[in-house]
């Protein structure tokens, strides 16, 4: 989930948040968790790095650095042998140094949540905030009356300082909020998120602040002083000023603050509904029943009423595997709709959400809140969107035809046996998407293909990562035990992040396992960035500084960075939770499609960790979002790689390499309805720009009725009873912008085919495409990263032709 950014006006200048999400799957999956693709989660809490640095190889004690095979099972053990994962959390020094063959030992005092000594309790997190707050106010103070050579010459470097100071604390309590199961943590993250959101959306509105960064930028001699980073951040910050109503009066600007607030405020609301049914059970009427509807096994766990209606719980996974296995289309139907219909409040907020971005463009001069939005993205404008989109589904329509006539060829009792594509749209529906999928599979397969998932156990496919990285970029992943407190679950795994060349380059919490109340949403979280630290910064009498040490650093060419942090998040379920082929002794396996989620969600781990700037606000997957998800979707492809998945896939229990017959056979299976993939995230998107349009300011405006209208005008998999805009949480988090995931996923595909079509681990291209893009984070043009990493310097422009180009003859 880049959950990254919330794009309201507000988090524009000083919050530019980096918490990711993936967007992989249709509005039509039957399992409702959409990989939200999007870019989020760029946390600044670090922490001072000791003054040795932990090796594989350490001379003193003699011990031999570990092969790569040795390294790849250390991975697997870690995840994959819960009494090793215990063993090596809680041995001894020595113990580690003979499992390991490296220096880690743990210290016996409690730190707090990732290593910060403010986080063991949640009146820290309080404490951290407050403290981060005071010193905010005394900078901003220092900022706008230091009008001394030296304080103009920095203001720069200052405004990007006090937006890290604020994200510190925005990103970590957005961690917290998601992530953490303690809920007197989430009620203290949530307190300080709201007291930091507010703060900022009064500097983005400071006109003393305003006034200084336009002196500065105006200033040739000034400006001749800085580096090309700091001009760009410096033109950044000014459009985010324009951006947030600087330029209006003092009464409107206030105005804008509030709506700003009121639009936070009510987009949050919205996003803690999403998951809300709007009724525990789906009721299917007597009448439509009938004998052996409900498969055996789950006989148990449906009910029925005193008037004999079948009660199914839409909770769980029993509506999911019910929707794959009744042949009932009545019982499918009425569970599909439940399950995507949300409490009519849940609309209500939704329409008073879109309806206050609406008014907010308009005080800003713009038609609708899309227009407002899009001006500093990669598409420029709500026109150029609409047109790829529309060239896009035009590429795809085609494709969805023939595998929804596939779907259609098994149906039993067909009542039209060659029916036109605009009957089809009418014969299959959303409901019967399942159920006919599986009824296909089960044609295409033989009842004896094994189970491929037994290949990839999550502890291979980290290891299977860890040597693929080691191959394109140089860097490596390796374990750590993690000290008390300084983890939110026993289930979190911790691995530094090692370069061939620079040593340690970042840490990554992995939080991948099941657990109940969890957010199924897999996301990737920037606890902290990897951005230059000043010598100001170290020095423990720098008023601006916080009084304990929370960050730590690392040293690359004579310089001081700050360490990013990152967490992964996915919730894999134990294989023994949903198939009874395998054992409880069986560690978490993977689909192919879950191998592709992580293989995402690390994607945008490197480019956090490889985006190392000078400035916060470009770090990493600090960029434009329509920009975010080209490297999580780029990383993604290598999991379709038959030559990528061949070097890691072992047997769990024999050790055995995954056969090619065998992947060739399930990715025929995993391939089917890719096109009805990519349709149904056209319709998303579309949906997303009509309703940010000016369609908000009718009479009549109705966010249920436009969706049926662009669902049945789109045809396949229509759905004209559910009111599942509501569920749809992106259209806070992107608004407007959710596009940005086919855009990118375009991008990728043409990265790919120049790139690393030939050979996926050429260190060659992983060079160049660590140095033409990663390691920019936002601090250089997309449309100048793309083209360079093309070698197409007519894509520089970024205009209509360059989107055309992006958008024609390359599947995604």
């Amino acid at each position: 989930m880049y959950f990254s950014e919330f794009f309201t006006p507000q988090t524009s200048f000083f919050y530019s948040s980096s918490f990711v999400v993936p967007l992989t799957e249709s509005i039509l999956s039957s399992n409702v968790t959409w990989y939200w693709a999007a870019g989020r989660a760029a946390g600044r809490a670090v922490f001072r790095r000791s003054q040795y640095s932990r090796r594989w190889l350490n001379t003193d004690t003699h011990i031999d650095t570990p092969t790569a095979a040795a390294k790849s099972q250390l991975i697997r053990q870690v995840f994959d042998d819960d009494t090793f994962w215990h063993k090596f959390n809680g041995s001894s020094l020595t113990d580690r140094v003979s499992i390991l063959g490296y220096i880690g030992g743990s210290q016996s005092t409690p730190l707090g949540l990732f290593e910060n000594p403010y986080l063991k309790k949640p009146s820290g997190l309080r404490q951290f905030s407050a403290e981060a707050l005071e010193k905010a106010n005394l900078l901003t103070k220092r900022i706008i009356e230091d009008d001394s050579p030296e304080g103009l010459r920095n203001c720069v470097r200052n405004l990007d300082r006090l937006s890290d100071i604020l994200c510190r604390v925005i990103d970590l309590c957005e961690f917290v909020r998601v992530v953490h199961p303690d809920q007197s943590f989430v009620k203290a993250a949530q307190s300080c998120h709201e007291q930091m959101f507010e703060f900022m959306n009064v500097l983005n509105t400071s006109e003393g602040l305003f006034l200084k960064l336009e002196r500065v930028l105006s200033d040739k001699t000034i400006c001749s002083q800085m580096s090309e980073e700091e001009l760009a951040v410096g033109k950044l910050l000014y459009a985010d000023f324009k951006q947030s109503g600087i330029d209006l009066d003092q009464k409107t600007r206030q105005g804008f603050v509030e709506l700003s607030q009121y639009i936070a405020m009510t987009g949050q609301a919205f996003n803690n509904g999403v998951s809300e049914t709007d009724a525990e059970y789906a009721v299917v009427p007597k009448k439509y029943l009938r004998e052996g509807d409900i498969p055996k096994e789950f006989e148990q766990s449906v009910s029925y009423d005193r008037h004999g209606n079948l009660r199914v719980p839409v909770y769980g996974r029993i509506p999911y595997e019910i929707l794959r296995s009744c042949p009932n289309r009545n019982i499918r139907e009425r569970i599909w709709v439940c399950l995507h219909s949300v409490p009519k409040p849940q609309i209500q907020l939704l329409e008073r959400l879109l309806r206050s971005r609406g008014i907010l463009a308009r005080m800003m001069g713009k038609d609708s809140y899309a227009e407002y939005q899009l001006k500093e993205k990669m598409a420029k404008n709500p026109a150029n969107v609409m047109i790829f989109l529309q060239n896009l589904l035009k590429e795809t329509k085609k494709g969805v035809a023939s595998e929804v006539r596939t779907l259609y060829k098994g149906y039993p009792n067909r009542e039209i046996e060659n029916p036109s594509d605009e009957q089809l749209s009418n014969l299959v529906r959303p409901w019967d998407r399942d159920y006919l999928t599986t009824l296909h599979m089960v044609r295409q397969k033989s009842s004896n293909l094994e189970d491929i998932s037994a290949y990839f156990s999550v502890g291979t496919v980290v290891a299977g990562l860890s040597s693929l990285f080691k191959s394109i970029y140089g860097i490596e992943l390796r374990p750590k035990p993690v000290q008390k407190d300084e983890t939110w679950s026993g289930d979190v795994r911790k691995f530094e992040v090692v370069s061939e060349d620079e040593g340690l380059v970042g840490i990554i919490y992995m939080d991948l396992f099941y657990r109940e109340n969890k957010t199924p949403t897999p996301a990737h979280f920037t606890v902290c960035c990897s951005r230059k630290i000043y010598p100001e910064e170290l020095d423990t009498k720098d008023p601006f500084n916080l009084k304990r040490r929370t960050f730590q650093t690392t040293e690359h060419e004579g310089e001081i960075y700050q360490l990013p942090v990152i967490s992964v998040v996915c919730n894999f379920f134990p294989d023994y939770y949903v198939s009874s082929r395998l054992d409880d002794s069986a560690p978490t396996l993977l689909t192919l499609n879950q191998v592709g989620t992580l293989f995402h969600e690390m994607g945008h781990a490197m480019h956090s960790m490889l985006g190392r700037t000078n400035l916060h606000n470009v770090s990493g997957t600090r960029c434009v979002t329509d920009f975010v998800e080209l490297p999580s979707i780029l990383t993604e492809q290598f999991a379709k790689d038959e030559r990528v998945l061949l070097s890691f896939a072992r047997h769990y229990r024999t050790g055995k390499r995954l056969p090619l017959s065998l992947l060739r056979k399930h990715e025929t299976d995993n391939d089917f309805l890719n096109q009805s993939e990519t349709f149904g995230q056209i319709k998303m998107a579309m949906l997303d720009e009509i309703l940010h349009s000016s369609a908000v300011f009718a009479e009549d405006f109705d966010v249920v009725k436009i969706y049926h209208q662009l669902e049945s005008e789109m045809g396949f998999f229509n759905d004209s009873l559910s009111n599942w805009p509501g569920r749809f949480g992106h259209l806070y988090s992107y608004g407007s912008v959710y596009y940005s995931y086919l855009l990118d996923r375009a991008i990728a595909a043409k990265i790919w085919e120049h790139l690393f079509e030939k050979d996926p681990m050429s260190r060659v291209s992983g060079e160049k495409f660590k140095t033409e893009v990663l390691r920019w984070g936002g601090c250089k043009d997309p449309w100048n990263m793309v083209a360079n990493v093309l070698d197409k310097p007519e894509l520089e422009k970024g205009d209509l032709e360059a989107m055309q180009y992006i958008g024609k003859a390359t599947t995604i």
